[in-house]
Parts: C-alpha cells; sequence; structure tokens
C-alpha cells in the first residue's frame, strides 16, 4: 500500500486507550449517520473524489435510500416498491460504501468516534450528521391518538400501513395545513375515498400563499369533491373496541371515519446532536455554514437536520425540501472529502413546485415579503393567479397558480443571480415567459462579454458550475428529472462558448472492493 494511502488511515484509526476500552471499535475515513437522499448523496460523491477512502453510513433504517417525494403515489398504486429507489439497486456496493444497520447513541467529538449499541463503537476522520426529520404527530394528550387507523405518515413503513387499509376506508380525515397534506388528501380522493380536510387557519400556507392565491387552491380542491373545514382543529377520536370510527373537533361537529392520517409537518431529529461530548450548536436544527460546517471540528450536518442562513431573512433554518438535501449532500461530500474548493454550489433561494389536481403552484424566495422598498405585482389573468415581489429592478419572491407551470428552475436562477428584470417583467407576470431564450441570450451576453474583456465573470453560470458535480447515478425527484438535461445541455453549452475544458469524475471501479465489518473480518 503506498504511503498517502496510509496516511489517511492513520488519520481515521481511533488511539490504543480507547480501543483497549472499545473491544469491537473500528474506523472509516468518512462517518455517515442517517441513509437518506443527503447521506446517500454525500457518501456516493465523497466516493468519486476520493476513490481509496474508507466510507460508511450508519442507519437505523432496514430499506435502502428511498424517493421520499414519490411516497404518495406508491401509497395510492401508482408507483411499484421498487420504483421508489433514490439511487439505482447496489448503488452501495458498486461504489464501496459500507452499510451498518444499527443505532448511534453518542458522539464522543473529542476521541472522534461514535459509540453503537452493544458496546460498539467508529472511530472517523470526518463525521457527517444526515439525521433528517420527525413527524410532529398529533398532540400527546389528545384521546384516541393510539387507536388502530391512526397514522402519521412520514417513513416508508407508514405508507405501507396506508396502502394495505385504502380498500377497506370509504371516508377519511386528513390533518394538517401544508403541502404534504394537500397532496395526501388529493391522494386519497384519487382512490375514491370521502376525503375530510379540517384546517387550523382561515386560509391555506399563510406564509406562502396570500388570500387570492389561497381562495384559488381551496376553491380548486373542493370542485375535485373534498370537503374542507377550516379554522377546524381535531378535538378527539372516537372509536369502536379500539379501532377509528370517527373524529370530534373543536367546532362540536361529529365527523364519520374509518382513518385519520397526520401530516402536520415535521421537525429536525436533533437527539443525536444534544448527546455529542462537545456542544453543537443548534437553532432549529443544527447551525451550519455556507460549507455545511457545524460548530464542532470535523463534524457536518446536511439535509432537514441541518439550520442554514435564509440569504433573504438571514434566519437559520432547515430546508426541509427534496432538492435542497441533494444540494446540500454533494457539498457536504466534497468536504468530507477534504475537496473544499468544490464545495461551491451555491444553495441560493429556497422554491417549491407541485401539482394540486389540475393546479400547478410553484413558489420561488419570499413573495409575501413585507418591505417599504418592495413592489408587489399581481396577475389574475386566464384563470390563475400570480404575484411577484420586485425590489430595484431585482424579483425577490415569486408565486403562480395555473394550469401551466413556468420554468422553476429559470425563475429561480434569476432570483439568486439578482438579474434586472425590467425586460421581462410582463411575460413573468403573464405566465408565459420564455425561459430557454432568456438563458440563451444571457449566455451569449456572458460570451460576448469574456471575448472583449478577455476575463472570466466574478459569478459563473450556476448550471456549468453544478454539472460537473452531478452523480452519475443520481437522486432527482419527478419534478426536478425533467430538468436535468436542460441543465447538461446549458452547461455543456457555455463550455463551448467560453472555452473551457469540460471536466468529468473518475469511472467507479469495475469491481467493489471487499470491505470489513469489524477488524479481521471481510
Amino acid at each position: 500500500m503506498n504511503t498517502t494511502n496510509n496516511n489517511r488511515q492513520e488519520r481515521a484509526v481511533v488511539p490504543l486507550q480507547q480501543q483497549a476500552s472499545k473491544p469491537y471499535l473500528d474506523s472509516a475515513d468518512i462517518v455517515i449517520i442517517g441513509n437518506g437522499i443527503a447521506g446517500l448523496t454525500a457518501a456516493v460523491e465523497a466516493r468519486h473524489l476520493e476513490p481509496d477512502k474508507r466510507i460508511v453510513i450508519i442507519t437505523d433504517q432496514t430499506h435502502p435510500t428511498i424517493n421520499t417525494p414519490s411516497l404518495k403515489q406508491f401509497a395510492i398504486g401508482k408507483l411499484a416498491r421498487e420504483q421508489l429507489l433514490a439511487y439505482p439497486a447496489g448503488t452501495e456496493r458498486t461504489e464501496r460504501i459500507h452499510v451498518v444497520t444499527a443505532h448511534v447513541e453518542e458522539i464522543h467529538a473529542r476521541s472522534k468516534y461514535v459509540s453503537l449499541g452493544g458496546g460498539r463503537g467508529f472511530g472517523y476522520g470526518s463525521l457527517l450528521i444526515a439525521t433528517g426529520s420527525t413527524p410532529q404527530g398529533l398532540p400527546a394528550g389528545l384521546p384516541g391518538r393510539d387507536f388502530d387507523g391512526v397514522l402519521t405518515l412520514h417513513r416508508l413503513q407508514d405508507y405501507l400501513d396506508l396502502r394495505r387499509r385504502l380498500s377497506e376506508v370509504s371516508e377519511a380525515v386528513v390533518v394538517g395545513g401544508g403541502v404534504h397534506a394537500i397532496e395526501t388528501a388529493m391522494g386519497l380522493l384519487h382512490w375514491g375515498i370521502r376525503v375530510h380536510w379540517l384546517i387550523r387557519g382561515a386560509t391555506l400556507m399563510p406564509r406562502i400563499l396570500d388570500q387570492p392565491a389561497s381562495e384559488l387552491v381551496l376553491e380548486h380542491i373542493r370542485r375535485n369533491g373534498m370537503i374542507i373545514h377550516t379554522e377546524t382543529e381535531i378535538a378527539g377520536i372516537v372509536g369502536r373496541v379500539g379501532v377509528v370510527a370517527g373524529v370530534i373537533t373543536n367546532q362540536q361537529e361529529m365527523i364519520p371515519c374509518q382513518m385519520v392520517l397526520c401530516c402536520t409537518g415535521t421537525q429536525p431529529a436533533m437527539a443525536l446532536a444534544g448527546r455529542c461530548s462537545v456542544p453543537i450548536r443548534q437553532k432549529k436544527g443544527i447551525v451550519v455554514d455556507d460549507k455545511l460546517r457545524s460548530s464542532v471540528r470535523d463534524i457536518y450536518a446536511a439535509g432537514d437536520v441541518a439550520a442554514l442562513k435564509n440569504p433573504q431573512t438571514g434566519d437559520f433554518e432547515p430546508r426541509a425540501l427534496w432538492y435542497a438535501a441533494v444540494s446540500q449532500g454533494r457539498i457536504a461530500g466534497a468536504m468530507l472529502a477534504g475537496h473544499t474548493d468544490l464545495a461551491v454550489q451555491p444553495f441560493g433561494t429556497s422554491w417549491h413546485a407541485t401539482h394540486v389536481g389540475e393546479l400547478s403552484m410553484l413558489t420561488v424566495g419570499e413573495p409575501l415579503t413585507k418591505n417599504d422598498k418592495v413592489t408587489i405585482l399581481t396577475d389574475t389573468s386566464q384563470n390563475s393567479y400570480r404575484r411577484m415581489a420586485v425590489m430595484d429592478d431585482r424579483l425577490i419572491g415569486y408565486l403562480s397558480l395555473g394550469a401551466r407551470q413556468p420554468d422553476s428552475l429559470a425563475i429561480k436562477r434569476i432570483v439568486d443571480e439578482g438579474h434586472s428584470i425590467r425586460a421581462i417583467t410582463k411575460p413573468l407576470l403573464k405566465g408565459d415567459f420564455d425561459a430557454r431564450r432568456y438563458l440563451s441570450e444571457m449566455r451569449s451576453r456572458v460570451a460576448e462579454g469574456i471575448l472583449t474583456t478577455r476575463k472570466l465573470p466574478d459569478l459563473l453560470p450556476a448550471p456549468a458550475a453544478e454539472e460537473p458535480r452531478l452523480p452519475r447515478t443520481g437522486p432527482l425527484s419527478p419534478e426536478v428529472e425533467p430538468r436535468r438535461e436542460d441543465l447538461r445541455e446549458t452547461g455543456q453549452e457555455w463550455m463551448r462558448e467560453t472555452g473551457q475544458e469540460w471536466i468529468r469524475p473518475p469511472e467507479p471501479a469495475e469491481a467493489p472492493v471487499p470491505v470489513r465489518t469489524r477488524r479481521g473480518e471481510e
């Protein structure tokens, strides 16, 4: 073995005095806790950058990494179980990523190892916490919350349980007022179930929808046959012999049903971070910088558990979205592998796109921001609704509801890069914005500027910077996947125009190398 590899292994090996007290202590260069999309993406990215490092994922889940946005489609029978995989089957073996099924009990940051059950442990060179989130669930003291037929939807097992019960249910109650609740309730309608939807507030999702947008969405849902109860909370669940028979609301209304689905949101899974020998800074999640570094050396966080600074509000908050977890996984992988120079992909503005029946909904940035310097533009033509928040000719927030969905990634890029929208304000507001033409013109202007000044711009176009780091086998949600080819074409075209070299990641090894589970074992 060469000297470089020996040095890498020596950095990851735990001191002998600790090994004596931990007879089953093993070690790895990179240890990742959690096999969600952020964790596995980080592992794959690190493997592409460092073919020789030992990478271990520790998880208490017994199934491979799944595409969580597809779970609702799986529950109603539109997808088979094998279609839920976020990466092709066998990715961990192909990429020589060792998966340990165990529960992590504590992080020993000073000694750089984690303790597992049964007296086992793992030393690490770099550690990533990607423990995801946990559902909030119904209130602890709610009568009937433990009845058979009350489900909190979050993990694969929850959706398997839902799928098994659907044929026996004629009427259901959905609790929660967010996108998760909307998509769940619409899926039940597809199955022919009579659905009652309980929303605590008078309007829907007040953080991202104003009143006109909320009314449009609610009216569209009602036309699909759903019964919506606004300003209504669940007060208790009644049953027969421990099985759900109905729901009592705070309006003293009794709603008969055979199933209650809780979709009240999630919270970062920070319990493990609280069991670290060195306190990790937490605020709505594990606080990290733009390189995903926590307050403790060599410990990183990514995915739903990480709290990043919102560039528009300045607050540290989790971004519990699929695309954000993928993006963070790539950056975390580069950092874990020691390639800090490659961890430059900007997080940018939050965005979310979904479909409510035939209605497409898109939010980018902060469309409801309140600032005296912000101009709000709205349009209600063509049975749709759009709202734009503009400051100094820059788009800082965008909301769109209608039959057609604008190019979400193009609009996000406009917000992220702060381009003037003076020439495209009307198309954006009317919903007929030609993203391909606009981005093509942008690339041409960048290329002309480079040829004229013979100097690269300070901020390179995002697709060109991102493409060399895209995993070859990759996690892409149904919303993002159609755009990947667009990004690749954009990046390659920009490279041709600017004369930059197209760099591809190293190819994987032809045969997987056996990985030890314990010292001396293959």
